[in-house]
């Protein structure tokens, strides 16, 4: 397996134990027509007893013959990426989501959860996360990656129990 690397081969990463061998799984995001590159947003909504909520939306862009952020051909076809996201969309909890800005952990899936827009070219499927456990701010993605995880190394740089991140 080969990890995918944002900004490289991806703009976005998805993980969840139950999904693609509990691999992480990168997609590419629809281009912000306002700014250079592909965006997510974070809405953080504050509740009366002073926790946090945030809902993440993000827009995945599926397409044959796709780009990655780098300029390379991207390695799957629309059918096997949209495949791929359904299998994610059938969990409802213990979501990763890895951006530019880190890892977002304990993130699922609430109410109205995706809306697909289906083109002949392309489809565009806007997403929406919410954490349903504490919210934490994005763990710096290496750090995430090198944690072990149910006693198995990811890496030759893996962590400890002690110093790695809960997933």
């Amino acid at each position: 397996m080969t990890t995918p690397i944002i900004g490289e081969d991806c703009s976005i990463i998805l993980t969840h134990p139950q999904v693609n061998s509990g691999d992480p799984y990168g997609f590419i995001l629809s281009p912000d027509p306002q700014k250079a590159g592909s965006a997510f947003s974070i809405q953080r909504n504050l509740d009366a007893d002073g926790d946090t909520h945030i809902f993440l939306f993000a827009t995945v862009l599926l397409a044959d013959d796709l780009k990655n952020p780098d300029g390379s051909d991207h390695s799957a076809d629309k059918q096997t990426m949209y495949e791929m996201l359904l299998e994610f969309l059938d969990q409802t909890e213990e979501f990763g989501i890895t951006t530019f800005d880190g890892t977002f952990t304990g993130l699922g899936q609430l109410g109205h959860t995706a809306t697909e827009l289906h083109l002949v070219e392309a489809t565009y499927i806007s997403l929406k996360f919410a954490n349903l456990t504490a919210y934490h701010p994005p763990t710096d993605s290496d750090t995430f990656f090198a944690s072990i995880w149910q006693g198995s190394p990811l890496t030759d740089d893996a962590l400890t129990w002690d110093s790695s991140v809960w997933r």
